[in-house]
């Protein structure tokens, strides 16, 4: 299991340098910058700028000092908010990861439970409402569908507030503040779950099914174990193996932000803020974020690897 690990380890080195370097140049070859982008800026000014940021540096000298300062991790400094891009993604990330973090909860917990009974109970009416449902929220916009449940539970019922991550005006403290922000949570939280059960609920059921038709599940039941047994200690634990790897692909998400549900309900994450940097062409916060969800995701690779050789000793390395 050690050399598994270094082994798995050492492949991130590469991994990252390649990410850096496809991120740097792909960033800049796009035309235009923010300094180009302010049309009341004159050209002397203009070139003040280029110098005081670099940008009059050639691309390959820029990318070490990059690169550089990314290994002292700093990620960079923002050219709209004026501030580094460290503090400008710990300001809005943690907004997504809270709102991101529930629902991957939710969904995960729901899709498991509705896709093993289904499973079981295939071509049953249960499964096949299921298989409507699960169809219908996989086809459904994310902005439409944001747009309804703010009309029923905001507008209509009035039971939630229908944007924004605190009641305005109103300074909280305290309990009171976390319950308006999770009164705030759950409307965006609703919507992604909603979205995200659907394909999920078919991984899992897919799974189940194809576990139930092995042979030591009919071992089992021959021994006379009782169905329930058979089912969710023996093929469930074996269908949950692929989902490890589908699990960990979860994590750079919890900080990625969504980015059409923040803007549907005004939530302050890292989703709109990504969007609104685009427009502005801050492309050293673009670069710095996008790197850090680049490292996240070797990580949680290497979890995912970790993980799935501990819970399968075939898929080790010698």
């Amino acid at each position: 299991m050690g050399n598994y690990f270094i082994k798995r380890l050492l492949y991130l080195i590469p991994t990252l340098i390649g990410a850096s370097i496809l991120i740097f140049f792909l960033y800049s070859m796009i035309p235009g910058n923010f300094i180009d982008s302010d049309p009341n800026l004159t050209a002397e000014r203009k070139a003040e700028l280029y110098a005081l940021y670099g940008f009059d540096q050639p691309t390959i000298v820029r990318y070490f000092v990059w690169i550089g300062n990314l290994l002292k991790g700093d990620l960079g400094y923002s050219l709209q908010f004026q501030r580094p891009v460290s503090e400008v993604l710990g300001h809005y990330i943690w907004s997504s990861f809270i709102v991101a973090g529930a629902s991957l909860i939710l969904t995960w917990g729901i899709a498991l439970m509705v896709g093993v009974v289904s499973a079981t109970k295939q071509y049953s009416f249960y499964d096949a409402a299921v298989t409507v449902l699960v169809f219908a929220a996989m086809a459904t916009p994310s902005f439409f569908l944001g747009l309804i449940v703010i009309k029923i539970f905001a507008v209509d019922f009035g039971w939630f507030p229908a944007g924004g991550m605190t009641t305005s005006g109103v300074e909280y403290s305290g309990f009171a503040y976390i319950k308006d922000v999770l009164e705030h949570m759950i409307l965006p939280v609703l919507v992604l779950t909603m979205l995200g059960i659907g394909g999920l609920t078919r991984y899992f059921r897919t799974n189940m099914l194809e576990v139930i038709k092995q042979d030591f599940i009919r071992t089992a039941r021959a021994k006379g174990l009782r169905e329930k047994v058979v089912v969710y200690k023996h093929a469930l634990r074996n269908a949950l193996l692929p989902a490890i790897t589908l699990f960990a692909f979860e994590l750079p998400a919890l900080f990625s932000g969504a980015i059409i549900t923040e803007q549907i309900f005004n939530w302050p994450g890292i989703g709109a803020i990504y969007m609104q940097a685009f427009s502005v062409r801050d492309y050293p916060l673009l670069m710095g974020f996008t790197m850090f969800i680049a490292v996240l995701t070797v990580i949680s690779n290497l979890i995912a690897d970790l993980l799935y050789g501990v819970a399968d000793p075939r898929v080790r390395v010698k």
